[in-house]
């Protein structure tokens, strides 16, 4: 009897260390860290409310992307324009490290809008490949964008208020009659000269341009940048020469009557046809330089040359692409 209590005195001692042993390994085994963390792709603007034109960063990033066991398939589409939103610079894709052994990717694009209204921005989710080579969608949230108008109630007037003055009126009827015919008669004369000037200039267009415009146009800046006429000082001449060619080749293909419009006309004449923002961007910057060249503004460099022939090849290219395009279109 004096054993059987000694026995259980000693395993009534040893019932907290058992306890102690339990709690201890569930302490250690909440204190040990768990890396597996899902994937997420974000959508955030610095800014929630603009005025119109007024620039906005969006960025995109995607979390806890494993380099050894996930990769991006494809990343998030924002259009150039859609829903009122504009897309005026793309930034790079930046990766940052973090602690965990996982990586982060993030893009900053800027945009605008010039409609007032509360826009969703449209943004197309990311795909990624996971552990079992499986591509997913990641959720995205949505994000809008609020664009006010510009409020011009506040703004002062040009001229002071003034009281009206007393004038001895005089009847000019035949007067502004006689200044109307001289109006109109200038008028039907202006209008005379440029049909007949348009019919010589298409006709003279008709006769120098052999060939399918696109090939024309290409084989004739070729032929001028063989030419060499910046090296022999005259920037002029080659950027008279190169701006008729694009002209007679935008007119022809386009039917935009570029050969009577002014740059700027031209330029918007053709936007439907360059869609991407680079591509309009590119065209501006010649004319401009092109511009200033032919009114002895500028003198051009070498490369300022090349570099003018290489938008007008571009731009070109770019017209020819998006009108075969249209004309599939309309076919069908």
């Amino acid at each position: 009897m004096i054993r059987k209590a000694s026995f259980m005195t000693e395993k009534r001692k040893l019932r907290p260390q058992w306890w102690k042993c339990i709690i201890a390994f569930l302490l250690a085994f909440s204190l040990i860290p768990i890396n597996i963390q899902a994937q997420t792709a974000s959508v955030t603007l610095d800014r929630q409310q603009i005025l119109l034109g007024e620039h906005v960063t969006l960025q995109l990033k995607i979390d806890n992307v494993s380099d050894e066991a996930q990769n991006v398939q494809t990343w998030f589409n924002v259009p150039d324009t859609g829903n009122h939103i504009e897309v005026l610079d793309r930034g790079k894709i930046d990766t940052i490290d973090l602690q965990n052994g996982q990586s982060a990717y993030i893009q900053r694009i800027t945009i605008t809008s010039f409609d007032s209204g509360h826009w969703a921005i449209p943004v197309i989710a990311p795909q990624m490949k996971n552990v079992s080579g499986d591509t997913i969608s990641l959720p995205l949230n949505t994000v809008a964008l609020q664009v006010l108008p510009v409020d011009v109630s506040q703004l002062k007037d040009f001229h002071p208020e003034k009281s009206i003055l007393q004038v001895k009126y005089t009847d000019y009827t035949w007067l502004y009659i006689s200044i109307g015919i001289i109006i109109l008669a200038l008028i039907i004369f202006l209008i005379i000269r440029w049909l007949k000037g348009r019919t010589g200039q298409i006709s003279k267009r008709k006769e120098i341009m052999k060939g399918p415009p696109f090939e024309w146009a290409m084989q004739q800046i070729t032929l001028l940048e063989k030419e060499n006429l910046i090296e022999k000082g005259e920037g002029k001449l080659f950027f008279i020469r190169l701006d008729d060619i694009c002209r007679i080749y935008f007119d022809e293909r386009t039917q935009s009557h570029t050969l009577q419009s002014t740059s700027m006309e031209m330029i918007e004449d053709l936007r439907k046809y360059l869609i991407r923002e680079k591509d309009r961007q590119a065209l501006i910057k010649y004319t401009k330089l092109s511009t200033s060249v032919k009114f002895a503004k500028h003198l051009p460099a070498e490369e300022q040359g090349k570099e003018a022939i290489n938008i007008t090849k571009e731009t070109i290219t770019s017209i020819e692409k998006q009108v075969i395009e249209l004309n599939k279109n309309n076919a069908h």
